[in-house]
C-alpha cells in the first residue's frame, strides 16, 4: 500500500499554499509548560494541520490524592449484571478527566449474531500500576461470567470532532474472545477503528472504516484490513502485549493508520464525513468478530497516554496560524514543539491539498 513520503505532493502543496493545522489545550500535568501554539501538525511528513490539542498523560498522576490507592477493583461477578457500579475514582468525575471523557454503563441484548448478553460497567474503567515504582496507567477491562459479558466503554463528551490525529500508547493482554477498540464514531456507517482482537496473532492489528458489510450482509473487503505491528525502533514484528503507539489520522477523504510511527495503511474507503466523538472500548459479545470468551476469561486494555490534535465542526473555516507546533515525539517529549511561525492556514486549503494529493496517488501509485 502507498505510503506518503516527505517529498509527496501533499507536502509540496503544503509548502506552496502555506497550509498548516494546530491548537493548544493544557495537558493533565499542571506543571508542564505548553508553548503558544496556534495550530498543530500531526507529523513532519504530513501537511495536515489542526486547531485543537489535548494530551492526557496518566503517567503523571502518581502523586495525586485520588491516586493513593491504585489497586485494581475486583472483577465484576455474576450478581452484577445491571451495570450500576459507580466510578472507581474521583479522577473520572467532573473537574478532571471527567470533563473530557466519561465511562458508560449500558447493555446490549443477546441476538443470533451476538449471542452473549453484554453489560458495560464503570467498575471496569480504573487507574492502576504494575508495581509501586511503575508509572500509572488507565485500564479498561472485560470479563466473562456465566450469563453475560462484563465490558467497558469510555467516550468523549465532545461529539463534534471533524478530522483528527489521535495517538494512544497502549497494550492489550488476556483471554481470547475480546476486542480492544479505539475509534471515532458518529454511526455504524460513520466509524473509523483501531482494533485489536485477542483471538488474533499477537502481531496483528485491524484497521477498519465502516460499514464492514453491505445491506445484504456481505462483507465489504475494503472495510477492514489486517496490519502487522512493528516493534519500536526495529524492523521486527511487535506484539500488542507490549507497549505500542497506535495512531489514526482522519483526514478529508483519507484515513491513515500508524504503529510506533510507521505508516501501515492508507484507506479512502468509508472515510467518515460527519462530526463524531472518540470512544475506547474493551468488549465482547460472542460474535464472529470478537469470538466467544470462555467463562472465567478476562482481558485488559492498558493506556499510558492519549494525544489528540483535531478540528471540530465549530471551528472557523479560515484562521491565521501564527505558530505551528508538532507532537511528533510525544512519547519522549510530551510538550508540543514549535515547528514554524507566521503561517496563514485555511481548512478549505487543507482539504484541497489532501484531495489533490490523493488524486496524485490514485494516478501514480494505485
Amino acid at each position: 500500500m502507498p505510503i506518503l513520503k516527505s517529498w509527496s505532493p501533499l507536502l509540496l502543496l503544503h509548502l506552496l499554499l502555506d497550509i498548516p493545522l494546530c491548537s493548544a489545550v493544557p495537558p493533565l500535568d499542571p506543571n508542564s509548560t505548553v508553548p503558544s501554539c496556534s495550530c498543530y501538525q500531526a507529523t513532519e511528513h504530513n501537511s495536515a494541520l489542526f486547531w485543537n490539542h489535548q494530551f492526557f498523560d496518566f503517567r503523571t498522576l502518581a502523586n495525586e490524592t485520588f491516586a493513593s490507592n491504585l489497586t485494581a477493583p475486583d472483577p465484576i461477578n455474576d450478581d452484577q449484571d445491571e451495570g450500576i457500579e459507580p466510578i472507581t475514582s474521583p479522577f473520572f468525575g467532573r473537574g478532571l478527566f471527567g470533563d473530557y471523557f466519561a465511562p458508560a454503563s449500558w447493555n446490549k441484548s443477546a441476538s443470533q449474531a451476538s449471542p452473549t448478553f453484554m453489560v458495560n460497567s464503570q467498575q471496569n474503567v480504573y487507574l492502576t500500576r504494575d508495581s509501586p515504582d511503575s508509572p500509572v496507567h488507565l485500564t479498561l477491562r472485560t470479563n466473562r461470567l456465566s450469563t453475560f459479558q462484563s465490558a467497558s466503554d469510555l467516550e468523549t463528551l465532545e461529539t463534534t470532532y471533524l478530522h483528527a490525529s489521535i495517538r494512544i500508547r497502549a497494550r492489550v493482554a488476556g483471554s481470547p474472545g475480546a476486542c480492544a477498540g479505539m475509534f471515532t464514531y458518529y454511526s455504524d456507517d460513520q466509524e473509523s477503528d483501531i482494533e485489536i482482537l485477542t483471538r488474533d496473532d499477537h502481531s496483528t492489528m485491524r484497521a477498519t472504516n465502516q460499514p464492514g458489510v453491505d445491506p445484504q450482509g456481505t462483507v465489504i473487503p475494503e472495510a477492514s484490513t489486517q496490519v502487522t505491528i512493528s516493534a519500536p525502533d526495529s524492523g521486527a514484528n511487535g506484539s500488542w502485549t507490549d507497549w505500542n503507539e497506535y495512531q489514526l489520522n482522519w483526514l478529508p477523504g483519507q484515513s491513515e493508520w500508524l504503529v510506533n510511527g510507521v505508516s501501515k495503511l492508507n484507506k479512502t474507503y468509508g472515510v467518515p464525513t460527519e462530526p463524531s466523538n472518540f470512544q475506547i472500548k474493551m468488549w465482547s459479545d460472542g460474535s464472529a468478530w470478537t469470538g466467544n470468551m470462555s467463562v472465567g476469561g478476562l482481558a485488559t486494555l492498558d493506556i499510558e497516554w492519549i494525544d489528540m490534535i483535531y478540528n471540530t465542526s465549530h471551528d472557523a473555516t479560515e484562521q491565521t496560524c501564527k505558530t505551528v507546533c508538532t507532537v511528533d515525539n510525544i512519547e519522549n517529549n510530551p510538550i508540543p514543539q514549535v515547528a514554524s511561525a507566521n503561517m496563514h492556514a485555511t481548512r478549505i486549503g487543507m482539504i484541497w491539498a489532501i484531495m489533490l494529493g490523493a488524486f496524485w496517488i490514485a494516478i501514480n501509485v494505485l
